[in-house]
Parts: structure tokens; C-alpha cells; sequence
């Protein structure tokens, strides 16, 4: 896990678990813990149920990739705004895990996510562009940078998938 869960939302967790069809007997103890509960006994059914279920946590750098990659996919299929998403994916998802000791010759590109990070980086720049004398060029910049982030982020989840 990318750590963006806290204990006490483990329960509703094991509730969404019994919902989708999902039973074993650490997991109906589990949804059935207050978030009051200890946070020690929350995790020790989480564990038992992730081993009855027979799931396996990936670890934290490909927890935070797959993290990303969710909200990729959001974007993609316009449940989430470009901007909005990649703030989210640099923010929350690959700063949960430290890539950029990883990254080589630019910010990233241990995971190919360096052209995205460097256009997220200039909307951000032009964001906070002012003048009057700037304001047309300084928009059409803008949704052209949009764009260009865009089909990167569908180029970097391609790179995701095929191994990068």
C-alpha cells in the first residue's frame, strides 16, 4: 500500500469486501470492527483476511505506480480532469514512494515519467503567467500544453505496461 490509507478505513474496506461477494471469517470480523477499535486489531484482521483471500500486497514502489496508473485511467476516460489527475498522480501517487532518487538524467525517468512531469511542470508555469500583453498567447500555450499532456500520459501508461 502507497500509505494513503489510514487503519480506521480498513473496516469499511472489509464491508466492501462482504458487498462484492468476498467471505471469509477474518474478513466478516474485520467489517465488523468500530474505526474505534484498536488500530493493532484492525491490522491484525486486515493481515489474516489478505491471507485467507490469498492476496498479495504489492510493495510500495508498485503500489504507488499502480495508484497512478488508476487515476491515469480516469483521466483517459474523462471521469477526471488532465490537470487535476496529474496533480494527483505527482502528489500523491509517485511522491509516496521516492523516485527521484531514482531518476538518472531527468526527474522520473526511472519510471518514464519525465516528459509528463516536465509539461504538468510548465502548465503550472503558465498558470501563473499575469500581464494583459500575455494573456491570449499565454492561453493558447496553455490548452496546447494541456493537450500535449494528455497523449503523454496515455504514452507513459503504454510504458508502464510494456515494462518501463
Amino acid at each position: 500500500m502507497t500509505g494513503n490509507l489510514s487503519t480506521d478505513q480498513l473496516p469499511d474496506i472489509g464491508v466492501t469486501g462482504l458487498e462484492e461477494g468476498l467471505d471469509t471469517p477474518s474478513l466478516c470480523i474485520l467489517a465488523g470492527l468500530s474505526k474505534n477499535e484498536s488500530q493493532f486489531e484492525i491490522d491484525h484482521y486486515f493481515k489474516l483476511t489478505l491471507e485467507e483471500l490469498n492476496i498479495k500486497l504489492p510493495d510500495k514502489r508498485q503500489a504507488a505506480i499502480e495508484y497512478a496508473m488508476a487515476i491515469v485511467d480516469e483521466i483517459l476516460d474523462g471521469k477526471k480532469d488532465v490537470i487535476i489527475g496529474t496533480s494527483e498522480i505527482r502528489y500523491k501517487a509517485i511522491d509516496s514512494y521516492d523516485f527521484f532518487s531514482e531518476s538518472k538524467k531527468y526527474c522520473y525517468d526511472s519510471i518514464g515519467f519525465e516528459m509528463a512531469y516536465g509539461l504538468f511542470d510548465t502548465i503550472d508555469e503558465l498558470s501563473c503567467s499575469y500581464g494583459p500583453w500575455q494573456t491570449e498567447k499565454t492561453n493558447e500555450q496553455f490548452t496546447a500544453t494541456k493537450a500535449e499532456l494528455y497523449d503523454e500520459l496515455k504514452k507513459w501508461k503504454d510504458k508502464i505496461k510494456n515494462g518501463a
